[in-house]
């Protein structure tokens, strides 16, 4: 059985932050897969958990998830 990284939300919303999104792409696609999900669910599921951050995450990660479904589609 495989372990989850539990460090990497973290990691995507400070890549959010960083406007990295090469990271963030690659941090969502690993999570998409920890979690066995499509990736366009795990991106819905990091833009609901945006909204409940404060400001300063949220309006970086729901930017950022906006720019990834762009990428998926």
């Amino acid at each position: 059985m495989q372990k989850n990284d539990l460090t990497l939300p973290g990691k995507f919303m400070d890549a959010c932050v960083a406007k990295d999104k090469k990271e963030a792409l690659r941090l969502a696609k690993l999570m998409a897969k920890q979690h066995n999900c499509s990736f366009k669910a795990e991106l819905n599921m990091l833009y609901f958990d945006a909204t409940v951050l404060p400001s300063k995450y949220s309006y970086p990660m729901t930017s950022m998830v906006k720019e990834l479904r762009k990428h998926e589609a």
